[in-house]
């Protein structure tokens, strides 16, 4: 308690000096939150997709990237179809119970671009159970198309609306809603019209249901044994695996950039502690002369130490919140994205307080060394 109260009151008479430690430790969080908070919120919402789905095998074009959410930017985008009269065949293996065919395109809409889900009108609630009716009239019927309720409210489309995609315009029938994943922000209309649009027959994946989970990769094995040209069998773990490694990446690269404000954060804390240290060298020499152990003199410096780190890093979480929504906005603009990436969790949160702490911990190693080095003759000579 002693240490702890000194701590404060050095903390408050070096005003300055605490303040820049502070607004380095601060941007530091900021940065890590505002940046890491895109591949976490990618994260979050394709394992809540995975989840809203009742698929258990995928056929997907080699050359696609297993994303729930289509093509974003480049990822993901390929030409590449599954000949869909694989269905049949498919549709005879022992222990599948249906076989549905998606087709993915991408709509301009009015503030981004709009994912565009085609699937079969009588087996897309069998496959995505947890998309309930909104509003309207949510069955899939030629020339309308049903919008999720989050794709509604960021582009402002109503029921009745027009969505015009090339020389076709489809009217808005109904709403639909999950309340998680990227489910909210598509709009779906029947596969046969996807087909008309494109032009063929090709599906951009198959989405299989089985009868016993327990024999998935029976069925896996099966439809590999077919050697369908092009195309990777996937049951659900290997497309979750697949599409985690893909926001790995981005969370690594993301991570790196924020590493190297923590860096300068870390330099800018113990330049701090270490001028702090010295000026006041006379001062745990004095406690050191009256009694005072080793462990409280040194706990003193560590204690003013993570006082500022966890003070800026509080401060850098509520700057980092304002960060990660400005960044998502931009990430939308220039993807033009119909919905938003970043997400702000209670790990994300947790994470950037404990970084904070190890950078107070980290800053006051050097100074924390020498102090309990510190010999009392020459430390009472201290000028």
């Amino acid at each position: 308690m002693v240490a702890f109260t000194l701590a404060i009151r050095n903390v408050w008479r070096r005003r300055e000096r605490s303040l820049l430690t502070l607004v380095g430790v601060l941007l530091a969080v900021m940065t890590f939150v505002a940046m890491v908070s895109i591949a976490e919120g990618m994260y979050h919402r394709v394992s809540l997709e995975l989840d809203g789905r009742d698929v258990d095998v995928y056929v997907v074009p080699t050359t696609a990237a297993p994303l729930p959410t289509g093509p974003v930017g480049t990822i993901g985008m390929t030409s590449d179809t599954i000949n869909t009269s694989w269905i049949k065949e498919i549709s005879k293996v022992d222990n599948v119970a249906n076989v549905c065919p998606i087709v993915r395109s991408q709509w301009t809409g009015k503030r981004g671009m709009i994912m565009v889900m085609g699937i079969d009108a009588e087996k897309w609630r069998v496959f995505m159970p947890y998309l309930k009716p909104a509003s309207g009239d949510t069955v899939l019927r030629g020339g309308k198309v049903v919008i999720g309720k989050g794709l509604s409210e960021t582009e402002g489309i109503k029921i009745g609306d027009k969505l015009k995609h090339g020389q076709k315009e489809y009217t808005v029938s109904g709403m639909v809603e999950a309340g998680s994943g990227f489910q909210d922000y598509f709009a779906y209309i029947p596969v046969t019209s996807a087909y008309s649009m494109s032009g063929g027959d090709g599906a951009s994946e198959l989405w299989i249901k089985v009868k016993d989970e327990h024999r998935v990769k029976e069925v896996v094995r099966k439809i590999q044994g077919f050697k369908i040209p092009g195309a990777s069998i996937l049951s659900r773990k290997d497309y979750l695996g697949s599409a985690n490694d893909y926001i790995q990446y981005a969370w690594y690269l993301q991570f790196a950039v924020s590493a190297i404000g923590v860096l300068i954060s870390i330099t800018a804390a113990m330049n701090t502690m270490l001028m702090s240290t010295y000026e006041r060298m006379r001062e745990f020499a004095t406690l050191r002369a009256i009694g005072a152990p080793r462990s409280t003199v040194v706990s003193m410096v560590l204690t003013e130490s993570v006082i500022l780190s966890v003070l800026g890093g509080f401060f850098g979480i509520f700057f980092g919140i304002i960060g990660s929504n400005l960044l998502n906005r931009i990430v939308v603009i220039v993807l033009q994205l119909s919905f938003p990436l970043a997400s702000i969790t209670v790990p994300l949160i947790l994470e950037a307080v404990a970084l904070s702490f190890f950078v107070g911990l980290v800053g006051a190693a050097i100074p924390s060394i020498l102090v309990w080095k510190i010999d009392i003759v020459s430390g009472l000579r201290w000028e």
